[in-house]
């Protein structure tokens, strides 16, 4: 009994114990005798062993071939069927879909009497599974597959993408190229690309994914300090002016200001993948930013001291102007 459970998470099915010379009336005795626990039909746990996790996933996956231990269940040939869909997340640990069932996909058309357990017909090549705890599980890049063949909710499969996106579970051009086809299922036209299908359903979740999370920011911070940039341009401008106590410069743009500003934006736009900053948007934050500066106020009420006291100096000369 030890070495049937020792390898299938501390469980042993009544199929496996008969064939270790263990009759349903053996069994029957252990239950009583506090020494096993029935846990399903016909599938039991030694009271010693901590109770397993997913004890419901391992329960139904052993019940499909009930005589054969685990150990054995090693290939697509010999696994009986595959944990897919929304238990595959659960397994997985990626997005938060809702489920009330234990889904496995077999290879040939399988019906169950069970509550609670989902059998999909599907066929699997060797790449689409992977073992998580023992059990042979459908891969992130197929599980989304599964669930957009499935018709799930798109913004749950926009949250196992970007979930399994950040942990590097899955190969973007490779999942892109295998759901283009459900372009049109989800709302987006058909020519609509497979990263443009990826990218709506992780927004429809109201995640991001982390590359475009990071050029995002990248591209934000590439923007603000050329807008602040600007900002201290001008505001080194209006600084000069009171200095010299010449008029303040006209913070409209010249022309070929203007065109090489332009120029320079589009160059960062072109490199980091961001629309290019408007004429208008340059010249309005520049303006707000320069109005804005605390030094700019500092000297601007320098300077109209300076030219009150201009203006009261000739105010006083001019009667003695006129007397002569």
């Amino acid at each position: 009994m030890g070495e049937l459970t020792a390898d299938q998470w501390g469980l042993v099915t009544a199929a496996q114990a008969k064939t270790a010379g263990l009759s349903a009336v053996d069994l029957l005795r252990l239950v009583d005798a506090g020494f096993l626990e029935s846990v399903g039909h016909g599938v039991y746990l030694i009271t010693s062993a901590v109770q397993p996790e997913h004890l419901d996933i391992k329960v139904a996956w052993l019940r499909l071939e009930p005589r054969q231990p685990a150990w054995r269940r090693h290939s697509i040939e010999t696994y009986g069927g595959v944990i897919s869909h929304a238990s595959a997340c659960e397994l997985h640990q990626l997005g938060d879909l809702p489920t009330s069932v234990v889904e496995i996909s077999a290879p040939r058309r399988r019906t169950t009497r069970e509550q609670g357990v989902r059998i999909h017909r599907a066929d699997f090549e060797p790449a689409d599974v992977v073992l998580v705890d023992g059990l042979p599980v459908t891969t992130a890049e197929r599980t989304v597959v599964d669930l957009l063949t499935a018709h799930v909710d798109g913004a749950h499969i926009g949250g196992v993408i970007a979930d399994a996106d950040r942990r590097g579970l899955t190969n973007r051009d490779s999942l892109a190229r295998r759901v283009e086809r459900f372009t049109a299922s989800y709302g987006l036209p058909r020519t609509a690309s497979g990263r443009q299908l990826l990218e709506y359903l992780v927004e429809q979740s109201g995640a991001e994914m982390p590359i475009e999370k990071a050029a995002r920011l990248r591209q934000e911070g590439i923007a603000q300090g050329f807008i602040s940039a600007l900002a201290l341009l001008s505001e080194s401008e209006n600084e000069r002016a009171d200095r010299i106590g010449s008029e303040r410069p006209n913070l409209q743009l010249s022309k070929v200001q203007t065109q090489a500003i332009s120029s320079l934006a589009e160059q960062i736009a072109r490199y980091f993948g961001s629309p290019p900053i408007a004429n208008h948007q340059i010249y309005k934050t520049s303006r707000t930013a320069a109005h804005r500066s605390p030094a700019t106020k500092t000297k601007a009420a320098s300077s109209n001291r300076f030219k009150q006291r201009s203006t009261t100096g000739s105010s006083d000369d001019s009667p003695s102007g006129d007397s002569r």
